[in-house]
């Protein structure tokens, strides 16, 4: 029966949902569709999770199919050594560094937008990640990288040194805060060519086997 705020019980639980919810999972909650959904077991670890998601991954779970993936085990090393290593980034080759910081770009700014990019020590690579979007030729993105940087620096340099950055970045003032999230919106909407070529750049600088990811 439903409500007039237009909601139903869920079959499962009776937890007040959404009409439309319920219509998406067969009368159920969010919670009581996740816990009643049907269940398999990762081929490699044996971790139950969801089959329909499993079925997507070869019957793997996330983790152990991001295993397989070459251009996660890729980075994952890289971390390991730029953190781990006494030379740390230092010692990358230059195609590692590429590699490397374009990576942890797009996770900093996919994950919190510029302002995290920036605070975080992602924003130490500032101007390498700046010449490797000139050399990969992603104009739309090193363009909302440069906003960003005006509106955060507009008349300095990115300081390299984390705490020195983070000292110098102006409040997070409501005016600042609306011009970051509109360039996060801007990345968010634009198509991500960045990670193919960022890929084939691995192939082709031997960090992956040369036919890595392709079918």
């Amino acid at each position: 029966m439903t409500t007039a705020s237009g909601k139903v019980p869920c079959s499962a639980c009776g937890k007040p949902v959404s009409a439309s919810q319920a219509a998406k999972t067969g009368g159920l909650c969010i919670l009581c569709s996740i816990k009643l959904e049907e269940k398999a077991a990762c081929q490699e670890c044996g971790k139950q999770v969801s089959a329909k998601l499993a079925a997507r991954r070869n019957g793997l779970c996330l983790h152990c199919s991001a295993k397989r993936n070459p251009f996660f085990v890729l980075y994952s090393s890289l971390i390991d050594r730029v953190c781990h290593s006494s030379g740390g980034f230092d010692l990358l080759s230059d195609a590692e560094k590429l590699y490397y910081a374009l990576t942890l770009f797009q996770n900093e700014v996919n994950n919190g937008g510029f302002h995290q990019f920036f605070f975080n020590s992602s924003g130490s690579y500032y101007e390498l990640i700046e010449d490797a979007l000139i050399t990969l030729d992603e104009a739309q993105t090193l363009e909302l990288l440069r906003q960003a940087k005006r509106n955060i620096f507009p008349e300095i340099p990115v300081p390299i040194d984390t705490a020195e950055r983070r000292s110098t970045m102006p409040g997070s003032t409501s005016d600042l805060m609306t011009k970051l999230d509109e360039l996060d919106q801007q990345f968010y909407r634009i198509p991500d060519t960045l990670t193919p070529k960022l890929e084939d750049f691995a192939r082709q600088r031997g960090l992956v086997p040369a036919n890595a990811g392709r079918p």
